[in-house]
Order: C-alpha cells, then structure tokens, then sequence
C-alpha cells in the first residue's frame, strides 16, 4: 500500500495480487517512479508550462512537486508517500486558489484517473485540455497500471475517490492513446534542420534540441525549407507518436520558420531564480556546430554544442553580471557599470 498525504487530502495506491502471492520488490519501486513521473508531469501543466517533448522539466517543479517516502512497513508493500512541499504561492486560478502543490496535483490525478476510467461523467478532454500533456500523461497513467494479471491496484484518491485499476483495463488507456494519435492537435516543434530529401518522399530531419525526429514536407514549403537547411527552425504541425511512447514517428508540417529568437523565461541560476519584468527576446545562432544564445541588452551569452548547455551558460552569464554589478554598492561603481547596474534592475526582479 502506497500512501501519498499532503495535510490537506491524501492518495493511497494498494498493490494486491491474486491468491496472496507476493508483491516484487521491483513492481513496487516501478509503481513508486510512475507515481513521481505523473506527479511531475501533472505539476507542469498545473503551473501552466509549455511542454516540451523530450525536455527538461524546470527544477522548481522537480522541487515542488517531488513526493517523499514517510514510512515504510512490512507484511504487505506498504510505503507511506507525501509531498516534499506542503505549502505553495496563492494561485491566480479561482478554483485551485491558494492550494498548496501537494493537494493540487492530487485533486488533478484523481481528476484525471476518474475520467478515464469513466467516472462523474467528465471527459479527459476536459480534465487535461493541453494534446501534448495529455498524451503524456495517458502514457504515464498507462505505466502506473498493473502489467501483470495476477495484479490489481487500488487507488483512492482527493476526496475518498477510488477505482480499482487492473491489468486487464490497459486497453482503456491504449485505446486513447490511439485514438489521441488520430485525432492529431497541432504542435510547435523547435529543432535543427539537419538535412531534406526531396525522393522518394518529402522528408525532413529535425535533430539538436529535445529528440530527433523526421518531419514530412508539403512540396509548396521545398522552396522555404531549402533556405533554411542547417538552421535552426520553429515547426507548427502534427505529431504521430509511436504507440504506447511519447517519441515521435511522423511529423506532418504545416509551417516552417526560423528559430531565430524566444522569449526569456523565468528560470533559476545558483540560488535565485530571476523573473523578467519585461519581455527579452534571447537571440538563438548556430554557427559550426555552436549554439549560441545572446541577450543585447547586458551581452549576455552562452554558447556550446549542445542547447541546453548554451541555456544554462546563459543564465549562468546573467547571474555572474547580477552578483557583479546589481549587488555591488552603486558609489564602488563606474560610469558603465552603474548604467550596466540600472539596466540589470530593470530586466529582472530577483528572488
């Protein structure tokens, strides 16, 4: 038995087999990640972060939404789980005002089990609105059910809600998978346009940041694509993902345009997590074989051969200038380095 509790609702996983055969260790500590996995992913779409297939997932939310071991029994598995952070910032959303990320994520994962297994009449549509999230998020309520026949879990979830989930209900779950992958929602894919054919189809390959993927080509946009080989590009269009994984088979591209810039984030460096005040386009470069990321404003840059290594150099650049400069006496200051002190207060407010 697996229990998650936050102070304000609690979740229970209770891993049962038939005949009362022993649970393996193993099972156990997979049912352990897979609860983590969907915890963490729930937790990003709740704090409203763009997904991103094959990506990072911010360390806040690694953080926030991280479940911890509390006790441990024996006889049966029993793991008692709860959330590492009890106690949240206020929520702008009305109906998950001031909850903390603990009770939040939870209410969203019974939220999400309950319609898919059917319950309350609501759909998964509804639940968990964003197509990629919810692609993912099937994939991990897929791992989180039994594999094996002789298995059942039962899950009691936010409010005394509980389902029994068993192996022979997977195909529930696969058959909206499936059913996700035909109805294709459009998507923004950012990558490396590393080479086009042209015969026997129109193919392009996407490769650099994230995953590698192919991406097929309407012939209108040879032309534009041939502009843009070798760099690095914003694709908006339709994934079909190979069943049961969140990897992409097939990318059908309805737009192609140049990654030339995006806009900064919040993100966090050493031990502050800087916050835009207003919006910094971070200019992106590739240039024999280095990304390279630069900010105009204070010549803020990162650069390597891999993306999100230039990334963290960047912030890595921004928090080395703040140290230096925002944080130094304005009297122990020169001309420049007041103007560049002023420059860095106005960019960013730091916590």
């Amino acid at each position: 038995m697996i229990i998650m509790d936050s102070g304000q609702s609690t979740l229970i996983l209770r891993l049962c087999t038939s005949e009362g055969e022993k649970v393996g260790l193993e099972d156990a500590g997979k049912l352990l990640i897979s609860l983590q996995e969907i915890a963490w992913h729930m937790g990003s779409f709740l704090e409203g972060q763009p997904f991103s297939e094959g990506g990072r997932l911010k360390k806040q939310i690694l953080d926030d939404y991280c479940l911890l071991i509390k006790s441990i029994s024996s006889g049966s598995v029993v793991v008692e789980v709860e959330s590492a952070v009890k106690y949240g910032q206020p929520e702008i959303d009305n109906f998950q005002k001031y909850q903390p990320p603990g009770p939040r994520v939870i209410t969203k994962i019974t939220d999400f089990i309950a319609s898919v297994e059917g319950e309350e009449g609501r759909e998964v549509d509804d639940v968990v609105p964003d197509h990629a999230y919810r692609s993912r998020l099937l994939l991990d309520l897929l791992n989180l059910y039994p594999k094996k026949p002789n298995y059942a879990l039962h899950f009691e979830g936010q409010g005394g809600r509980s389902f029994e989930m068993k192996a022979a209900n997977r195909g529930r779950i696969e058959g909206l998978i499936s059913q996700r992958q035909r109805h294709l929602g459009q998507e923004v894919r950012i990558g490396l346009l590393a080479d086009l054919r042209v015969d026997p189809e129109k193919v392009m390959k996407i490769e650099r940041i994230g995953e590698k993927f192919q991406a097929v080509y309407p012939g209108d946009l040879e032309a534009r694509a041939r502009d843009l080989l070798g760099h690095p590009v914003k694709l908006t269009g339709r994934a079909e993902r190979i069943s049961g994984s969140p990897k992409i088979k097939n990318f059908y591209v309805d737009k192609i345009e140049p990654y030339e810039s995006y806009q900064l984030e919040e993100f966090e460096a050493g031990d502050r997590i800087f916050v835009p005040r207003i919006p910094i386009e971070v200019s992106v470069e590739y240039d024999e074989g280095l990304w390279v990321l630069s900010i105009p404003y204070v010549d803020a840059v990162g650069y390597s051969t891999d993306y999100y290594e230039a990334e963290n150099q960047l912030h890595d650049f921004i928090d080395e200038l703040w140290t230096e400069y925002a944080l130094c006496p304005e009297d122990d200051l020169g001309e420049t380095g007041k103007l560049l002190r002023e420059v860095l207060l106005g960019l960013f407010e730091v916590n």
